[in-house]
């Protein structure tokens, strides 16, 4: 309506122009005011459309709200964890409600005390669910997860995350200073460790440079920084966390051969004498692992030393060729 009079309103200032029954200055005036007169209108009209969307949007906040907890609140265990921690899947099996295929089954995996094991697979194979199941962002529908003999479900949730640190594939950065982002880990810690976090994930050179040092403001989702300054972030919050049990997402993944060098070794400090999983999609980081588990379709189907995989001559020993084929294209 408001488009369609200021239109009106063109077209006959058009005809007087031509008639001269007005002058230009006038006519030029008024073509100016009439956008302002119907802009009250046009707000109305916003207003009424992000008051839909509004509605919309708190309906579907309700329905989640209002959605029972996937996992056991609960705790039925007061035994306290002992570092470092040997974790054991036994015939683990879940499935997304609404799917007919399960997106992990059966599957059996131990992640020994102080070691790295490495977990490969194409993109839809079960990773990131049994990282899920690790975080407990949901519970096994079937087998059970134990960590030091201990059922993973009858431990409190919150206690439980205290034991993991995380560093995903793409971290989130929160808008406020580099050196708030890093305290996230642990709200406790001083200037000084956070400084000294950040040197062992290779961080310090680029905060440095920042125009406030830790104190920049880096924005939401980290706006003033490249995906490999983000990623050694993160890895500075883990180190920082300190935590028995490291669920590392292809830390590597944004990060230019020299940087990768130093955060390889740095992640190589941080991992000792941890327990350690790593969704490996890179030749370097399934290299350094000491176990190597391969998932297709929600199933381990093979698991071991690498020396030993590269003898069976199955899946690891195509994933391997096709690394190699891959770096001699390069």
């Amino acid at each position: 309506m408001a488009s369609a009079a200021i239109g009106l309103v063109a077209v006959i200032l058009g005809v007087r122009l031509i008639d001269n029954n007005i002058t230009f200055e006038s006519a030029f005036l008024v073509l100016l005011l009439t956008p302002e007169f119907y802009r009250p209108l046009r707000e109305l009209g916003v207003a009424r459309h992000a008051g839909m969307e509004g509605k919309a949007a708190a309906k579907r906040i309700i329905e989640i709200l209002e959605t029972p907890l996937p996992v056991q609140r609960v705790a039925t265990s007061r035994k306290p964890l002992v570092d470092p921690l040997t974790i054991t899947c036994a015939g683990v099996t879940y499935t997304y409600p609404g799917s007919e295929r399960s997106a992990l089954s059966g599957v059996n995996l131990t992640l020994p005390a102080g070691s790295c094991t490495a977990l490969v697979g194409r993109s839809g194979a079960g990773k990131s669910t049994l990282v899920n199941l690790l975080l407990r962002f949901m519970d096994a529908q079937d087998g059970s997860i134990t960590v030091n003999d201990i059922p993973l479900s009858a431990l409190p949730v919150e206690t439980w995350r205290e034991y993991i640190a995380l560093v995903p594939q793409r971290p989130y950065l929160f808008y406020g200073s580099v050196m708030a982002n890093i305290r996230m880990a642990r709200p406790s810690a001083s200037a000084q460790e956070i400084i000294e976090v950040a040197e062992l994930a290779g961080a310090a050179e680029f905060i440095n440079q920042l125009p406030s040092g830790y104190e920049t403001e880096i924005g939401e989702r980290g706006a003033r920084l490249s995906a490999g300054q983000a990623q050694r972030i993160a890895i500075a919050r883990a180190f920082l966390k300190d935590a028995p049990l490291l669920i590392l997402d292809e830390p590597t993944s944004s990060l230019d051969p020299k940087s990768e060098m130093l955060i390889r070794q740095a992640l190589e400090r941080l991992m000792h004498n941890r327990t350690a999983l790593v969704i490996a999609h890179r030749y370097n980081t399934i290299a350094s692992a000491e176990q190597i588990a391969i998932m297709e379709h929600g199933k381990i189907v093979e698991i071991g030393k690498p020396e030993r995989l590269l003898q069976q001559d199955g899946s690891y020993t195509q994933l391997m060729e096709m690394y190699r084929k891959a770096r001699v294209t390069i």
